[in-house]
């Protein structure tokens, strides 16, 4: 596995919403409301069957299951595990007996055109009117024109079920064609409005990749005021890190626990929000994540309230890169897909937050031994946030903050 953590963006990564909510008159002190107004989120806009609906749950569980396996404790973290499941999901029909895979994927009893059709629906369903403003996505299949080719009936259901583009590329010496000038880079930097520049993996002569894209971008319902003021953001327990923090008075959907405070700030119309996780016990990411499942997940959004409050958020950019061996026997004939892996970046600032992913499953020809596998919520401390659907609470990124870019900023 890989790590990037980079300098600023404008919406999910590194020092995603160190939160400072306060109600009453002096920052620190806790005012109840006489009257809790309970939040009520939009009614999704996923056009799906009620059958479809219910996989919603399972792909959040494969989302906190993938997360947490893969968590790092003092790294930022960003993933879309979304994009891993569906990419995953396109592999799989030419794996051999891939029922081990779709349960581990979440579809557990579902066949493989069940699947397929899931997320035909899923995708059209993104893809359309209502979430355009906010959120595009992109499949690609790219085959160098030496590489060994795939069967009709596996390229069909690509295209007409995951609405794959086909592209075949000549594959040239990086010596000819540097990185960040490739087909696959530039796929990767058109399909995420330049937010990502290269792709997981180099395309080399006979060589073949499934690629899948997200891209949000979405500006607060409730903007943030202008003024950036530094702050304490408190990385580790022996030591703090300065951030710039963004403020905001205003009702805000506010949830608290034994085990965390959760704040849920939406964007423009409300289709998608942003939520910030903040463990009551500092530094104890992981032990929240250990108790975060689709059950937990449904009744924490089920439990919000609006509360007035003052927000004070730090303003942060990360990036992330993840990569790991496929282990998977494949359909005889087919040549298998050996590696996967992700780059995701992701930034906030007072008008909104970004956030990008891109997906690659490859097929390499090279030896693969070198790759290695007026309340107050104060988000002053490592925590969780995500992106999702609002209506339906279908997670698109997850990811941590946990200062370790200021870090790297001191080191350096």
């Amino acid at each position: 596995m890989t790590n990037r953590v980079k300098y600023l963006i404008p919406a999910i990564f590194a020092l995603m919403m160190a939160a400072l909510v306060c109600c009453g008159k002096e920052e620190g002190e806790i005012v109840l409301e006489d009257n809790v107004e309970k939040t009520v989120f939009p009614k999704t806009r996923l056009s799906l069957t009620e059958s479809e609906m219910s996989n919603i749950a399972p792909s959040n569980d494969y989302t906190f299951r993938f997360f947490r396996d893969n968590y790092q404790a003092e790294t930022d973290m960003l993933l879309s595990p979304l994009g891993y499941q569906q990419t995953l999901a396109m592999v799989c029909n030419v794996v051999k007996n891939g029922e081990a895979l779709r349960v581990n994927l979440g579809f557990k009893g579902e066949s493989m055109e069940g699947v397929n059709t899931y997320f035909q629906h899923l995708i059209q369903a993104l893809s359309g009117e209502a979430f355009s403003k906010e959120l595009s996505l992109a499949n690609a299949f790219m085959r160098d024109v030496r590489a060994e080719k795939y069967p009709d009936s596996f390229i069909n259901i690509l295209k007409s079920n995951y609405f794959v583009d086909y592209h075949e590329i000549e594959a040239k010496p990086l010596s000819e064609q540097p990185i960040g000038s490739r087909p696959e880079d530039i796929w990767c930097q058109d399909n995420t409005d330049g937010m990502i520049q290269t792709a997981p993996f180099v395309i080399k002569e006979n060589e073949t990749s499934l690629f899948n894209a997200f891209l949000f971008k979405g500006e607060w319902q409730d903007k943030f005021e202008k003024d950036q003021t530094p702050g304490e953001f408190f990385s580790k327990p022996e030591r703090s890190v300065t951030t710039p923090f963004m403020r905001k008075d205003g009702k805000v959907n506010l949830y608290r626990c034994e085990d965390f405070s959760a704040v849920s700030l939406p964007f423009g119309d409300g289709t998608f929000d942003l939520s910030i996780i903040l463990p009551t016990a500092r530094y104890n990411v992981g032990g929240v994540l250990e108790k975060l499942d689709s059950k937990a997940w449904e009744s924490l959004r089920g439990e919000f309230v609006r509360k007035e409050v003052r927000m004070v958020i730090p303003v942060f950019s990360t990036s992330y890169s993840k990569m790991q061996i496929l282990d998977f026997e494949f359909i005889d004939g087919i040549a298998p897909f050996k590696l996967i892996g992700q780059k995701a970046t992701f930034a906030m600032n007072e008008d909104g937050a970004s956030a990008a992913s891109v997906t690659q499953a490859h097929v390499p020809i090279a030896d693969l031994s070198s790759i290695v596998r007026k309340e107050t919520f104060i988000a002053d401390s490592p925590f969780i946030y995500t992106i999702t659907e609002s209506g339906s609470g279908l997670i698109l990124f997850i990811g941590v903050y946990s200062g370790a870019d200021k870090e790297e900023m001191i080191q350096s």
